[in-house]
């Protein structure tokens, strides 16, 4: 892992953020669809078989999927089960990291990766989650992640990580998602319900696999609550996906979830 710069999230943009970010505060079929998604994600397999997941990618077939604030919430809830944890914006084009998580620096992954800048961190001070926003916006964004330093970059990191989440651009846009699958060991694509077709989804799948990408799952985003069902004991079942509805109260207070 490389020398780097590290600063901490101020606890007011915890709490700016905090209807959005998942907290063991959420409501609890939000903790309980997370719960369950990061323990399917702790048990998939690499493509080969050899070795569980630490390395994913999170896509989706086009924009405003949902795909970043996913990405971020998957990291979280890793890290609230004290598994050192990594989020990355790797949507060089249109990042979401930085503004989501109200981090000032503006300079990230793509400065340091032309040379531009030390690796500038973000940590949480209550799990261990450490934050890379994308930085500034280059002109050839497929030709730095599929460059040799970024690739050395995440073989680095997989040594200081358990787990490592890249949030990377929609699929059927562009192919920077396809471009990392030489060192992401499996993608999670995110559909919104309602909006994303069947077709758009199965192009999708057919563009990771057809570059050998492991694709593990597909996470349903903004479910109607009609949809939900609950068993007779109160529990959320995960098969038709969340919606997130945050009340006005939860600050980010870390812990287990």
């Amino acid at each position: 892992m490389p020398e780097a710069k590290n600063s901490h999230i101020k606890t007011r943009n915890e709490r700016a953020n905090s209807k959005r970010i998942l907290t063991r505060n959420s409501p609890f079929a939000v903790r309980e669809s997370f719960v369950k998604l990061r323990t399917s994600l702790m048990f998939c397999m690499t493509a080969d078989k050899e070795r569980p997941c630490r390395v994913y990618g999170i896509t989706s077939a086009k924009p405003s999927e949902g795909k970043s604030l996913i990405a971020a919430n998957i990291a979280v809830s890793f890290a609230m089960l004290q598994k050192k944890t990594l989020l990355i914006d790797g949507d060089l084009r249109k990042p979401t990291v930085r503004r989501l998580w109200d981090i000032r620096q503006k300079t990230g992954l793509c400065d340091f990766l032309v040379g531009a800048a030390p690796l500038h961190l973000t940590t949480l001070k209550d799990i261990p989650l450490t934050i890379i926003p994308s930085g500034s916006i280059p002109p050839n964004p497929s030709e730095l992640l599929s460059s040799a330093n970024m690739r050395q970059f995440i073989d680095s990191c997989t040594e200081c990580y358990d787990y490592i989440i890249i949030d990377t651009p929609p699929v059927g846009t562009v192919a920077d998602a396809q471009i990392v699958s030489s060192f992401v060991d499996g993608y999670i694509l995110v559909a919104r319900s309602g909006d994303t077709s069947r077709v758009e989804l199965s192009e999708a799948i057919d563009a990771l696999r057809s570059v050998g990408g492991n694709v593990c799952g597909v996470v349903l985003n903004a479910v109607s609550r009609k949809s939900m069902k609950y068993n007779d004991h109160g529990r959320y079942d995960i098969r038709y996906g969340y919606k997130y509805q945050y009340g006005e109260k939860n600050g980010y207070d870390g812990g287990q979830i």
